[in-house]
């Protein structure tokens, strides 16, 4: 049963989902105190959209190894894809206190959180998020392979849950704004504006900038340094300000 098991594994990590699920399947059903062959057939079936069926395999296997993170996390994926919001914060709470330095984790905790109507605690989530983005080093920002993190957590949010996860980071960026941390302000505007372009332009934080720091010409300017990942060009020539000081991370 390993070979099947390594051939699902194969599957998984080259983005064939279909494949995976089927494998893990004929696995799980054979071996159903397998826990790893579980999450791996939750998550395949969470990547194809199956949200309740996934959402069954990866309790199974949470039942059968309740320290897994990964399992948590998707656990949290297809209930955000049912919508159920309560749910998923509860399994996202699980996710980061078993990874604290996922940020892909606290960014879904936050958007969870902030559907749910607990906006204080979907703003300290997405000031986590920011802050371990900001942490990651420059070499580990570009996808590597078929399999990355970040891009499972782009390809599973879709355009909705972009459109969504882009207005949480204007949030953010509008409430740091207010508190006058211009730095990181920008640092999450920019995730916005990754995530949906046309939003991040139509929003008030542009305006409001102007408001408390210098703004520069009217064309994009040079990208800047920061805010995690590759940026895309500075939106019509927002300049970074001087750095001030920094907020106290949130634990």
């Amino acid at each position: 049963m390993t070979q099947r098991f390594d051939l699902g594994v194969h599957y998984f990590l080259r983005g064939e989902y279909e494949a995976a699920a089927r494998t893990f399947r004929d696995v799980v059903r054979d071996e159903p105190a397998n826990g790893a062959a579980w999450s791996y057939y939750g998550i395949s079936l969470s990547h194809l959209g199956q949200a309740t069926d996934a959402e069954g395999a990866l309790a199974r296997a949470i039942a059968l190894g309740p320290r897994n993170g990964e399992a948590w996390f998707h656990l949290g994926v297809a209930r955000s894809q049912r919508e159920e919001w309560s749910d998923a914060v509860t399994a996202y709470r699980h996710a980061v206190a078993l990874e604290p330095d996922d940020m892909v984790a606290w960014h879904r905790l936050g958007v969870a959180l902030s559907e749910s109507g607990d906006e204080t605690s979907a703003s300290a989530a997405f000031e986590r998020a920011l802050v371990l983005s900001q942490d990651i080093p420059a070499e580990d920002r570009a996808p590597v392979g078929p399999h990355h993190r970040m891009d499972d957590h782009m390809a599973e949010a879709g355009e909705h849950e972009g459109a969504r996860e882009a207005k949480s980071w204007l949030e953010l960026a509008l409430s740091l704004l207010s508190l006058g941390d211009e730095e990181e302000a920008i640092a999450a505007y920019e995730r916005a504006y990754t995530l949906d372009p046309e939003r991040a332009r139509l929003s008030l934080f542009r305006p409001m900038l102007r408001l408390v720091t210098t703004i520069e010409g009217d064309g994009p300017g040079d990208v800047p340094e920061g805010a995690g990942g590759p940026s895309p060009p500075r939106p019509e020539g927002i300049s970074r300000p001087e750095p001030g000081p920094r907020r106290p991370e949130v634990g």
